[in-house]
């Protein structure tokens, strides 16, 4: 079984970055709406079958592209 030593200042330090580079170019907004999403999906036990439920779909696609048009209007301001 291989083996590794690594020294304890940097074993255990908290000083430096402990967000890489992908995670901090998120703004807040982003990461809040993730893990709300990411909470909200797991815990969802209901699922529109869209073959049975067409208007609630169509619903959730205006939001969508509401959200969309909003975010497209931030990032050119």
């Amino acid at each position: 079984m291989p083996v590794s030593s690594v020294a304890s200042e940097v074993a255990f330090s908290t000083g430096g970055r402990t967000i890489d580079a992908y995670r901090s170019s998120l703004s807040p907004k982003i990461v809040e709406s993730l893990v709300c999403s990411q909470d909200w999906l797991r815990t969802s036990k209901n699922f529109i079958d869209l073959r049975e439920e067409p208007e609630e779909y169509l619903q959730y696609e205006k939001l969508e592209n509401a959200y969309t048009k909003t975010q497209e209007l931030e990032c050119h301001e």
